[in-house]
């Protein structure tokens, strides 16, 4: 995948690119810009997951027409925590922090870190686009074991929540302890 801070960096207008030479504001400006990319970034996993949501109702698609009601609930859940990630990665916490003071800062380095941390999840997107295609292949075949497939499913979903939520506390602990 390519960079996006670098992007991010090239495109700087006049404007911004003034601001990165002054005095004190030059950080602020790199930090912005980190905060740019990562939201572009995150912005992106979450069309990702959509993929992921989408394979989701298909299933629950071939379920209702195989009048398979017996798992049409548990696919229902999985949609909607499929929904609820998604919005969870599309408006994440991005480690805001005032340019003049704040109890909390999080710095250029944090930052990076943050960044890094969202890249590393592009890895979760191929095992859960598989495991959800997976899910529609074994509704439309009526395989015996869609329960077992499903589980698989809703367990990396869980799985990725959980990784997700960490995300903020790993990169603001280390700026606590820097304090």
């Amino acid at each position: 995948m390519v960079d996006i801070r670098k992007i991010v960096k090239e495109d700087r207008g006049l404007l911004k690119r003034f601001q990165a030479f002054l005095p004190g504001y030059k950080k602020y400006r790199n930090c912005e810009d980190l905060r740019s990319a990562d939201s572009i970034l995150r912005n992106e996993l979450s069309r990702e997951l959509e993929k992921v949501k989408e394979n989701i109702k298909e299933a629950r698609g071939e379920a209702t027409r195989k009048m398979d009601l017996d798992h049409i609930g548990q696919i229902g859940e999985l949609v909607n925590l499929s929904h609820k990630i998604t919005e969870k990665v599309r408006h994440a916490e991005q480690g805001y922090a005032p340019w003049i003071s704040g109890d909390v800062r999080i710095e250029e380095d944090e930052l990076q870190k943050l960044y890094d941390f969202d890249l590393s999840l592009f890895e979760w997107m191929t095992r859960l686009q598989k495991a959800t295609s997976l899910m529609v292949t074994s509704f439309q075949d009526g395989d015996p074991e869609k329960k077992n497939v499903m589980r698989n499913a809703s367990s990396l979903l869980n799985e990725f929540e959980e990784i997700f939520d960490e995300r903020i506390s790993k990169v603001t602990d280390v700026a606590q302890e820097k304090r």
